[in-house]
């Protein structure tokens, strides 16, 4: 038998160990990547895609599903998934529009506290009563868009004597949309306090491992209820805003964005299985996606064979993207 040299184990698991290492890109810079890949390919396709009044469709569309994303992020990163977004979404539409003309500015806060009520029940469905939060936000969901029906069985505006209160989101500052600096507020408010506060940490440990979480003193049931209360915050933000830029709402609107939502949030980099991603992600998630959805229209796709492409899209990004040192095993 031939002896094995004190160093031969060192250095034969060196080069794989630095291999790993160096295979280990984060997920945002394969999302970044293909942003740029795709958005390449639609320029090449018509020159119109990369007109200043296409990019500013593009942006405005990527900043109401960014608003969006962002809490069905919070809600994935801590284990769970919510699909009452666009239920309440819909939901907070059709009833800002009718609030809006009878309180004011006063509707913005208000409907504000209403998606975190409403994400504080999500959140408590699925820690006091442990339903899973896939059939706990379904129904949650289904029973918001029959109030949304309800509310507005048709769409609405909002009269023109009141558009005046929409100037939030629709006013200019320094030849920019506010729609801009709105999302761009969202996105640090969500960043900063998934990165710098106790709670926002704990929502990535607990999707990490919950067990080892509630070992190391972490508030369970805090932690995923706070996840679920920025995720129906998001969704609210999202329902005003489609709203004010609007100037008017339909019932049916938020049906669309729950799917959308979560596919924003997988491309970007963020594991369904928790624990992987963040704002960052998220943000060239929700632009991968508006990117994608214009893309398509500008340069002539069959509006039937773009769920195909969708689809397609969404598994190359997850495929990339998907961080599997962190979860190794796939549920």
């Amino acid at each position: 038998m031939t002896e094995r040299k004190p160093g031969a184990t060192t250095n034969a698991s060196g080069p794989v160990a630095a291999r790993g290492k160096r295979l280990r890109i984060p997920s945002v810079y394969y999302a970044v990547a293909l942003l740029l890949v795709i958005g390449l390919v639609f320029s090449l396709g018509n020159q119109n895609f990369i007109t200043p009044y296409n990019l500013s469709t593009i942006m405005s569309y990527a900043v109401l599903l960014l608003l969006i994303a962002l809490g069905q992020m919070c809600a994935i990163l801590v284990g769970g998934i919510d699909l009452s977004v666009g239920g309440l979404m819909s939901f907070v539409s059709v009833s800002f529009v009718v609030v809006v003309q009878l309180i004011g500015y006063w509707a913005y806060p208000l409907f504000i506290l209403v998606g975190a009520f409403i994400g504080f029940i999500n959140g408590n469905l699925l820690t006091r009563i442990r339903i899973p939060s896939f059939i706990a936000t379904l129904g949650t969901g289904g029973i918001l868009m029959s109030l949304a029906m309800i509310v507005a069985p048709v769409p609405i505006n909002v009269p023109t004597d009141f558009w005046g209160l929409l100037d939030i989101f629709n006013g200019t500052f320094l030849t920019f949309p506010n729609v801009l600096y709105i999302g761009l507020v969202v996105f640090l408010i969500f960043a900063v306090l998934l990165r710098f506060t106790t709670l926002g940490r704990g929502i990535y440990y607990v999707g990490s491992n919950i067990k080892m979480s509630w070992m190391s003193g972490i508030d369970i049931v805090k932690t995923r209820n706070f996840a679920f209360i920025l995720s129906g915050v998001g969704a609210a933000l999202a329902g005003i805003m489609v709203s004010a830029v609007q100037y008017g709402c339909n019932p049916y609107t938020g049906a669309t964005y729950v799917l959308t939502s979560i596919a924003s949030v997988v491309v970007g980099g963020t594991a369904l299985t928790g624990g992987t991603g963040g704002a960052f992600n998220t943000l060239f998630g929700a632009l991968i996606m508006s990117v994608l959805l214009n893309g398509m229209n500008v340069v002539g796709v069959d509006q039937y064979f773009q769920q195909s492409i969708l689809g397609l899209m969404i598994i190359i990004s997850v495929v990339l993207t998907f961080d599997r040192s962190k979860t190794p095993v796939i549920k």
